[in-house]
Formats: C-alpha cells, sequence, structure tokens
C-alpha cells in the first residue's frame, strides 16, 4: 500500500502562494491595527463629541458585537459565492467604513459606521485562514500560517504607537482614515493572486439560525460590557441578559441539529483535535487578554512608570511572539502540533511564576524579559493550534470551523477582560481590608514619620494610598498564580487529541 501524496485543496503557483500569504498577512494587520489605533484615539473622540464614558464605550462594543455575530457566516458564504469574492468584498466594505468612520462628525454616525465595519472586515480572519490552508499542504500550512500569524502580532504592537502620532500631528479621523491606502494595496494586490474557488450552489442560508446565534451573542457581549458598571449580578439586567443569552443559545442548537444545511455545520465539534483547539485557544487568550488589561495598571498606578515608559515596556511581550513565530516557521509544526503547544504553555508557566515575583521596586528589566518570555510561549501555543485544528477535520468543515473559532475567540477575549478586571477589584477590596485591620494606633508602623500623625488627615490619605497599593500588588500576584497553575494544568487536554491517521491508496507500489 502506498500513502497518497499530501496535496492542496487548490493548485496555485509558487510565487502566487506566496504573495497570498503575503497579502492574507497584512489584511490581518490592517484589522488589529485599527482595534488598539481607536483605542488610543478614544480620549480625543470622547472631548471632541462631549461622550460621557457609557457613550464611548457603544463606539467599540458596535464593533465587537456586528463582528462576533458575523463572522459564522463566513461558512454559507464562502461556499455559497465563493472565498475569492467574500474576501475581496469583505476588504472592500472594511475600507469603506472605515472611511465613514474617519468622516464622522457625531456619534450616531461613528456608532453606525463602526457596526459596518465590524460586520464587513468579520470575514477577512477566516476567509484568509481557510483560503491559505487550501493552497497549502498541511506541511507547508504550518509555515504559512507563521507568517499569516505576523499581521496579527504587529497590529497591536504598532498601533499604539501610531495612533498616537496620527492623533497628535492631525485628529482622531485619521486612526480611521490610515485604512484607505492600506485597504487599496491589499485589495489591488488579492485580486491580481488570488484564484478562483469552488462553490456550492446547494447550500442556502438559515436565516433563524442566524437571528438565534445573533441574539445569543449579542446579549452576552452586552452583558459582558454592562456588567462591571451594575455590579454583574447584583443587577437584573445583567441576570436577564445572560439567562436569554443562554435561552437563545439552547434554541439555536435545537435549530441547528434538525436541519440538513444549518447555519453552522456542529459536525465540525465532533472533531477532538478542533475542541482541543478552542480549549488552548480561549486559555491563551485569557493569559494574553487579561495581563494586556491589568499591567497598563500595575505600570501607570503602582510602578509611576508614563503612558509612553508602559507600552515601551510592554512591546516585548509582541516582540517574543514575533521571534517565536519566526522560529516556528523554520520547524516542522505539523508533524506533532501538540509538542510545540505543551511546550508553550510550559514557557508560559515560567514566565507567570516569575510575574508573581512582582513588586512596586522591579526593575525594568525584569519587567522586560519576563514579558518577552510569555510572548514566546503565547506564539508557542497560537501557531500550532492553528495546525492542530485541521490535522483531523474533513475539509468540508473548515472554513465553518475557522468562523466558529474566530467567534468563541472574540468572545474569550471579552470574557478574559471582564473576570479580569472583576476578579482583581474584589481581591484588592479582601486584601485592603485585611491590610486595615492590622492597622492599629499601638503598632508603629516601620519608616513612618514621626511628624506626619496617622490621625491627620494627610496622614490617614497616605496611609490608605499605602494600604491600597500594596492590596493591589497582592491581588496582581495571585491573578498570576492562578494563570500559571492554569497553564500547567491545561496540558493534560492533550490526551484528548490525537495524531494524523495517512491515507492510503488501494494501488500497489
Amino acid at each position: 500500500m502506498t500513502c497518497v501524496e499530501d496535496k492542496a485543496a487548490v493548485q496555485v503557483t509558487p510565487a502566487a502562494r506566496k504573495w497570498i500569504v503575503f497579502f492574507s498577512s497584512v489584511a490581518m494587520l490592517m484589522t488589529t491595527l485599527d482595534t488598539t489605533i481607536a483605542n488610543i484615539a478614544l480620549p480625543r473622540i470622547q472631548n471632541d463629541l462631549s461622550l460621557t464614558n457609557d457613550q464611548l464605550a457603544w463606539i467599540l462594543t458596535s464593533y465587537i458585537l456586528a463582528n462576533a455575530v458575523f463572522m459564522p457566516l463566513t461558512g454559507f458564504l464562502v461556499d455559497r459565492f465563493g472565498k475569492r469574492e467574500v474576501l475581496l468584498f469583505s476588504a472592500a466594505g472594511f475600507v469603506v467604513m472605515s472611511v465613514l468612520c474617519g468622516l464622522s462628525q457625531n456619534l450616531s454616525q461613528l456608532v453606525v459606521a463602526r457596526a459596518l465595519q465590524g460586520a464587513a472586515g468579520a470575514f477577512l480572519m477566516p476567509s484568509t485562514q481557510s483560503i491559505i490552508l487550501d493552497i497549502h499542504t498541511k506541511a507547508g500550512y504550518a509555515k504559512a500560517v507563521s507568517v499569516w500569524s505576523m499581521g496579527i502580532i504587529i497590529g497591536p504592537i504598532l498601533g499604539p504607537t501610531l495612533g498616537g502620532y496620527l492623533t497628535e500631528i492631525g485628529s482622531w479621523h485619521w486612526v480611521f482614515l490610515i485604512n484607505l491606502p492600506i485597504g487599496l494595496f491589499i485589495l489591488i494586490g488579492l485580486f491580481v493572486v488570488l484564484p478562483k474557488f469552488p462553490i456550492d450552489l446547494t447550500r442556502k442560508v438559515d436565516l433563524r439560525g442566524f437571528l438565534y446565534l445573533g441574539l445569543s451573542v449579542g446579549l452576552l457581549q452586552l452583558m459582558l460590557d454592562r456588567g462591571e458598571s451594575n455590579h454583574w449580578f447584583d443587577s437584573w439586567e445583567v441576570r436577564l441578559e445572560l439567562i436569554f443569552s443562554v435561552m437563545f443559545l439552547a434554541i439555536f442548537l435545537i435549530h441547528t441539529l434538525g436541519r440538513r444545511q444549518p447555519f453552522i455545520q456542529l459536525a465540525c465539534f465532533k472533531d477532538r483535535n478542533f475542541l482541543a483547539a478552542i480549549v488552548f485557544a480561549c486559555t491563551t487568550t485569557f493569559f494574553v487578554y487579561s495581563t494586556a488589561a491589568l499591567l497598563p495598571g500595575y505600570l501607570q498606578g503602582l510602578m509611576g512608570y508614563s503612558v509612553i515608559d508602559a507600552g515601551l515596556l510592554l512591546m516585548p511581550r509582541g516582540v517574543g511572539m514575533m521571534f517565536a513565530l519566526l522560529v516556528l516557521g523554520r520547524l516542522s509544526v505539523a508533524q506533532n502540533p501538540r509538542a510545540y503547544i505543551a511546550f508553550g504553555f510550559a514557557v508560559q508557566a515560567v514566565a507567570l511564576h516569575f510575574m508573581c515575583n512582582y513588586n512596586t521596586q522591579i526593575d525594568s528589566n525584569y519587567l522586560i524579559w519576563t514579558g518577552f518570555i510569555q510572548g514566546l510561549g503565547s506564539s508557542f501555543v497560537f501557531m500550532p493550534l492553528n495546525v492542530l485544528m485541521y490535522l483531523t477535520l474533513a475539509p468540508k468543515y473548515q472554513t465553518d470551523a475557522a468562523s466558529s473559532l474566530g467567534l468563541i475567540r472574540n468572545l474569550a477575549s471579552g470574557i478574559s477582560i471582564s473576570a479580569a478586571f472583576t476578579l482583581f477589584a474584589r481581591d484588592s477590596q479582601f486584601f485592603h481590608s485585611l491590610l486595615v485591620e492590622q492597622i492599629t494606633p499601638t503598632r508603629v508602623l516601620r519608616g513612618w514619620p514621626e511628624l506626619l500623625p496617622l490621625d491627620s488627615i494627610q496622614g490617614a490619605w497616605i496611609l490608605n494610598n499605602l494600604v491600597s497599593g500594596q492590596a493591589a500588588m497582592q491581588s496582581y500576584i495571585n491573578l498570576f498564580a492562578a494563570m500559571e497553575w492554569l497553564s500547567i494544568g491545561i496540558v493534560a487536554f492533550l490526551i484528548l487529541t490525537r495524531k494524523r491517521t495517512p491515507k492510503v491508496s488501494g494501488a500497489v507500489a
């Protein structure tokens, strides 16, 4: 018996294959760059449009909601109209909506444009990932996805610096208008190099399934956005949003299981490797997004660094991720992605272990190399899991799997940020109360100035700041320690995965 050669689903020239990967990476750069650029410009937008904090949140929420709701639609669209056409339409729509965001003059215009921008850009990630898989063998895909991933990594690194520069020399409008030249470059390149892909004219859209899933995702995202300000489940609004989100998800699953042409082909979730990839993706997303949300407060609030210096100290994480992708691109990840994933989680555990030594007097060099190690571990999980999820998955489920994973990642990022801030706030309150109980008039604080009585207004204010700082520091350490143990424990899920079984032909060698 002879093994069948691992061939690409769509044949293109080697040069075209490289250009497709390059332009797909730039498309990912444009979308991730837009997120961080917009965030850095929010204070200027708030001042110019006279917005409250709640109104400002809708600028972010509208994009996230539309992006999450429309992403699962990718599977139907690429089957019905073709991957080339969907990718070009998505890129063009994202550019047009970016221009409308830049031309907006009030909140209503900006929120609508941002929602349409999120909807148009929802198809970029799953469609480019699916196209790269179609034009590569399984072995070649591992190297191609490392290049594709660079766009996702570089965007958040360049975003704050570029956004601050554009906002400073021009206005916040330019953080959206910058997508016009980048988008035109992508569109022209993809139009020239993309081949035609097969389509399935018999596939129909499940509008009811789309509605049920959209309502479930929208309500969940709304709960995450409103939870902190409403004290989470102390509020009936948050409770009802969660209840109805779960209800519509259950209705969606029941509805989908009984259809021949569902909105999402749930059969992809029967694949053990795909399920394991979801678990690993959510865990890594929690590590990356929660630390990214918490560390700016630690660096600026406790360490006293400026905004620019704090941003520079966070850059080594991105550098570590890029370095790991360059290394992985030269390794045969497709042969055994599980080993690389295990190594990645081990490296993240080491980084988080060292991060448990953070304090208010830590040297900046310590912050730099721990951040670099954490970024290194993140990429050693992120890139191989993109190989693992397709290792044993049938080709007809690939696009639905990519869009489903993208949706779950988006939700995981929102949950990660909300969970991190909630746990941090509650831990800080607990440790603040615990430390206050230890301070009594009969106890002498070492190093406390004798001329500053504790019962004076100034003394009480300074003492409270000291206690709050120590409580916050202990809360940071607890969260890092919890993530360290989670990183170690999650490796056990590799038992659920399996190696790819080579297909054989009936021909005799």
